[in-house]
């Protein structure tokens, strides 16, 4: 089926939940059900963000009295496959056994925790019901309670403090200060460093040499999956690599062959099956 929106044809998505506020009773508060749709459409917008739904709008439709109940319908074009997934992703939200180490489908910790914020305000003996259609008549209602939302609340804002170490360019040495900014070379991400006084003179001689890179090891505190800092136990310059340092990793094995050069070792397993070639390992044995 195709509706017009804001004069162009769209195509209706399937992608459609429903909200139940209130159970067991009539009607809601005028403020209690605008702060849910505030929290809900927050979540929505992020929601089809992160399945890259492009333009999109969510559309309230098919109200009911006493317990009020409607549903929220994606309206805009997505492809199949983008349905699937999306139907898929937010089945897992609702499902209350989801913990945000268990997201999946490109669904961000923040998506999550908006997601959950539906039942911030809610009394603490109420729920927010939620279920998704998944293209059948009636949905699996899953509630949605405010001890749900801090518990998601905890889990998300945790902070984990483990030990590692990051490559990468310092950017930014603060003056009269033990922070430095270093831009990892994987992920481009900027890292805000702490570094013992004590290390100042060797961090300033180590930014003479322009874009040098750096092996940081120390202590990494992430807040919400993501490095919010690192504070420094040991920072040197990255070893530069050198002509032949690939090569001396060959010939570490001098047994590895067998008694076959190299040559002939090659010449025996080109062109044989994995069986062939584990039967000459346990043969040479």
């Amino acid at each position: 089926m195709r509706r017009v929106v804001r004069g162009r044809a769209t195509k209706w998505t399937q992608l459609r939940l429903k909200i139940e506020l209130n159970k067991g009773r009539h009607g809601i508060p005028i403020e209690k059900l605008a702060k849910v749709a505030e929290e809900a459409e927050k979540f929505l917008g992020m929601f089809a963000a992160d399945m890259n739904f492009g333009e999109t709008q969510w559309i309230a439709e098919n109200f009911h009295n006493g317990s009020v109940e409607y549903d929220v319908s994606c309206v805009g074009v997505a492809s199949d496959m983008a349905l699937r997934i999306g139907q898929r992703a937010l089945a897992q939200l609702v499902d209350p056994k989801t913990t945000p180490d268990d997201l999946s489908f490109g669904i961000r910790r923040e998506t999550f925790l908006q997601f959950a914020r539906m039942a911030s305000h809610v009394d603490a003996d109420d729920a927010v019901g939620i279920g998704v259609y998944n293209g059948k008549p009636k949905p699996k209602m899953h509630a949605l309670s405010k001890q749900r939302y801090l518990e998601i609340e905890k889990q998300v804002n945790q902070t984990v403090v483990q030990y590692g170490g990051v490559q990468g360019v310092i950017t930014t040495l603060f003056k009269e200060s033990n922070i430095l900014w270093i831009r990892e070379l994987s992920t481009g991400e900027r890292i805000s460093c702490k570094f013992p006084v004590h290390y100042y003179n060797k961090i300033w001689k180590l930014l003479k040499a322009k874009d040098a890179i750096v092996n940081v090891e120390g202590w990494i505190t992430h807040k919400n999956g993501m490095i919010d800092h690192l504070k420094i136990e040991t920072i040197d310059e990255s070893p530069e690599y050198l002509e032949g340092d690939l090569e001396k990793f060959f010939g570490a094995d001098p047994d590895f062959t067998g008694g076959r050069s190299a040559g002939e070792h090659l010449d025996d397993i080109r062109g044989e099956t994995a069986e062939d070639y584990l039967t000459h390992l346990t043969n040479d044995e």
